[in-house]
C-alpha cells in the first residue's frame, strides 16, 4: 500500500516537474519572441527645455517617464519608437542620462543635439554642424610651473582620458581623443540637408567641455589645436558613453552664436536646429526599415 501511495506521489511531482519545465519553457519563448519583434528606438537628446520640448511636441502617442532629474519623453515618429531626453546641462548630466537610457530603452542610436558657441569663422548663426568628430576640449594637462611662476594656459596639452589605464604621467595620453559620427546617421543627415534652409549644413568637429567661453583669443586657440568648429557642454561625454556601449552616434549643433566674426545669440536656433533633426530622425528610420 506504502509502495502504491509512493510511487503515485512520484509520478504526480514528475508530472508537475515537466508542466513546471514547460511553462518556463514557454516563458522564455515568449521572452525571446518579444525581443526579438522589438524595435529599438532611437534616442533624441537635448540639455534644456528649449533644445528638447519642440521635438518631444511632435511625436504621437508620447509617455511621460522621469529618472531622478532626467526626463524621458517615450513616443512613435512614423510609426516607430523614439524617445527625447532632456538630459541637463553639462558633461556629467548628458554621461548619466545616456548610460542610464542605454540600460532603460536598449537604443539602436543616439543623436545629441542643440545648441553651440561658433569656433570656426566661416559659419554664422543659424549654420549646423554635423558631427563627423566629437572631442573632450576641456580635458588637459599643464606645463610644470613652481610657485609664483604664474599659469601659462596657452601651453597645456589635450590629454585623452581613455589611452591608458595608468596616472597621468603616461606620455600615451598625450594626444586628442576623437569619437566619430556613425556612417549610417551622417548619411541621412546629409540626405536631407537641402530640406533646412536658415542656413548651411556641414560636416565638421564639435568640442565639449564644462565651460562657457567668451574670450576670444581662447576661442582660436582651441579651434587651433582641436580643429573645432562648435563648442557646447554635452557631447563628448555623450559620444564616450555611446561608444562604451557600442551604440551609434552622432552630434547635430546648431550655432546660436559666433563670437569670432561677430554673431550675436539668437534663441530661434534652438527649434530650428530640432525642426532639421526631425527630419534626420524620419531619413533615419526609412534606412531602417529599408533594410
Amino acid at each position: 500500500m506504502k509502495n502504491k501511495m509512493f510511487k503515485k506521489i512520484a509520478s504526480v511531482a514528475a508530472i508537475s516537474g515537466m508542466f513546471v519545465m514547460l511553462a518556463g519553457c514557454n516563458s522564455s519563448l515568449l521572452k525571446e519572441t518579444e525581443v526579438e519583434g522589438a524595435q529599438r528606438p532611437i534616442i533624441i537628446q537635448g540639455p534644456m527645455p528649449i533644445e528638447a520640448e519642440y521635438f518631444a511636441g511632435k511625436l504621437e502617442k508620447v509617455k511621460v517617464e522621469k529618472s531622478g532629474k532626467f526626463v524621458f519623453y517615450k513616443g512613435k515618429l512614423n510609426n516607430y519608437p523614439v524617445i527625447v531626453t532632456k538630459t541637463g546641462k553639462g558633461m556629467e548630466n548628458a554621461a548619466a542620462a545616456t548610460a542610464l537610457a542605454i540600460e532603460k530603452y536598449d537604443p539602436i542610436a543616439i543623436i545629441n543635439q542643440g545648441t553651440s558657441g561658433g569656433h570656426n569663422p566661416e559659419l554664422n548663426v543659424f549654420d549646423i554642424v554635423l558631427g563627423e568628430r566629437t572631442t573632450n576640449i576641456g580635458s588637459l594637462k599643464t606645463t610644470h610651473m613652481d610657485e609664483g611662476q604664474g599659469m601659462d594656459p596657452a601651453s597645456w596639452i589635450p590629454m585623452d582620458l581613455m589611452a591608458s589605464e595608468g596616472s597621468g604621467s603616461d606620455d600615451s595620453a598625450n594626444q586628442v581623443r576623437y569619437y566619430y559620427g556613425d556612417k549610417d546617421l551622417l548619411t541621412a543627415a546629409n540626405a536631407v540637408k537641402d530640406t533646412y534652409t536658415k542656413g548651411k549644413v556641414v560636416e565638421g568637429t564639435i568640442g565639449s567641455a564644462d565651460f562657457w567661453n567668451s574670450e576670444v583669443d581662447r576661442i582660436k586657440w582651441i579651434h587651433e589645436i582641436y580643429d573645432t568648429d562648435v563648442e557646447e557642454m554635452e557631447g563628448a561625454s555623450v559620444a564616450q558613453i555611446a561608444d562604451a556601449y557600442d551604440v551609434a552616434f552622432l552630434g547635430i549643433r546648431i550655432l546660436s552664436n559666433n563670437k569670432t566674426n561677430g554673431g550675436t545669440y539668437d534663441p530661434g536656433t534652438a527649434p530650428a536646429n530640432q525642426a532639421y533633426v526631425y527630419e534626420v530622425v524620419k531619413e533615419y528610420i526609412s534606412m531602417i526599415k529599408n533594410k
